[in-house]
């Protein structure tokens, strides 16, 4: 364990706090805070209660890892032992991002945010709970939209639902075949009811308006919906404190189980020129990993707000030093205020200057700008749902112009 890391110590149930320090790190070099979480009355009896934040310790964002110590109905604690001047993100959950703190209105809120100077105690007070929102079944899917449950990952070792969007038309015109977009976290993409935040891609609608406005060619969407292993299985090369690498297997999965199903079960075009991938974040990372690695399959790439600083900038050296697939579209964006809100754990401060360096890389390599590759810097824009969905019209009509 390094000087940066934290020390996570969950209470018991009695109010008593016990801290334990690292071997070796002088005590007078952490700051001892201790957040006393008030939570609302809706809280199930039986509930635990964790702590998720941006730092390795706390996963980083991992929503189940660090359990803080119930105190009594609706209290519940914990000490964390922190270097002084950490700054640190963070929020609370009951165990996934299912059942992440929401506002009064169980609106999204922002990332809670403490800059650690000394010891402290911080009363916190939790408004609402996802999962228990009275709106988490207004379902907002529009148009054809299948699911394919419990679909097996043979490599992974796990299971996950296959969400496939149908273009307008898919069942009256028999004879026509589809091109199709394979997108990364499924589950976030076309229904606010499952959507991490309560904040959908809105693909099916974007696709929907988009194709009957003749601004996109129809296209079937491939929504593959994450686990609690996305960070292993979107990331092609293990951080050192954060893990990961198993993006070879994911793509094992896509390519030999997936995509042969899709193309099985629906009338597509599975040609390379006819075949994208799509995501932003850790899925922008393992779409760049899975075109260029597998430049055969696929010709059409959007990645937004990639976490390039992954594993010491490993796929930044990894497009360097291979060529993009031939006639290959590429969109890349990024928000400009999103090095403070990257949920993946990109520790880069000069997030702007990295993505412009990988947009250099692209063009060196013959990518031009505005025929084969798209840059774009939304000013103002975070890490999350919400601007992606803004920015996804934008690039789907880029990859499959109408």
């Amino acid at each position: 364990m390094t000087k940066r890391s934290l020390i996570c110590l969950c209470l018991a149930a009695l109010p008593l706090l016990t801290v334990a320090t690292v071997p070796g790190v002088a005590h007078a070099r952490g700051a001892m805070v201790t957040f006393k979480v008030h939570v609302p009355d809706s809280t199930p009896p039986e509930a635990s209660v964790f702590i998720s934040g941006d730092i390795p310790s706390l996963g980083p964002w991992d929503p189940g890892k660090v359990e803080l110590g119930k105190i009594d109905q609706r209290l519940y604690a914990i000490t964390l032992v922190l270097p002084a001047e950490t700054e640190l993100r963070y929020k609370f959950t009951r165990g996934t991002w299912e059942t992440v703190e929401k506002g009064p209105g169980f609106e999204e809120i922002p990332d809670r945010a403490l800059e650690v100077v000394g010891d402290e105690t911080i009363p916190i007070w939790v408004d609402n709970w996802r999962d228990l929102s009275p709106f988490r079944e207004n379902h907002t899917v529009v148009g054809e939209l299948r699911r394919h449950q419990n679909f097996p990952a043979t490599k992974l070792g796990n299971y996950r639902d296959i969400l496939v969007y149908l273009p307008p038309g898919y069942e009256e015109d028999q004879d026509t075949r589809y091109p199709v977009l394979y997108m990364h976290d499924g589950q976030n993409l076309f229904d606010a009811a499952t959507s991490f935040i309560g904040v959908e891609w809105s693909v099916d609608e974007t696709v929907t308006r988009m194709v009957e406005a003749g601004k996109v060619r129809p296209l079937i969407v491939v929504g593959i919906e994450n686990t609690s292993d996305r960070v292993f299985e979107y990331t092609p090369a293990p951080d050192r404190s954060r893990g990961g690498g198993g993006a070879s297997l994911y793509a094992d999965f896509v390519l030999d189980e997936v995509k042969p199903f899709i193309d099985r079960t629906y009338r597509t075009l599975p040609d390379r020129e006819s075949t994208g991938v799509a995501g932003s974040s850790l899925g922008g990372l393992v779409s760049l990993y899975l075109a260029w690695s597998h430049p055969d399959v696929f010709s059409r790439v959007a990645a937004m707000s990639t976490s390039y600083g992954w594993a010491d900038r490993h796929i930044v050296d990894f497009l360097a030093e291979r060529e993009p697939p031939p006639g290959a579209r590429v969109w890349i964006d990024m928000g400009t205020a999103e090095d403070a809100t990257d949920r993946d754990g990109d520790d880069v401060p000069d997030i702007i200057q990295l993505h412009r360096h990988v947009r250099d890389i692209l063009m060196e390599k013959g990518l031009t700008i505005p025929g084969r590759l798209r840059y774009v810097e939304d000013e103002g824009a975070v890490h999350n749902e919400r601007a992606w969905s803004a920015r996804f019209p934008r690039a789907l009509q880029f990859l499959f112009p109408g």
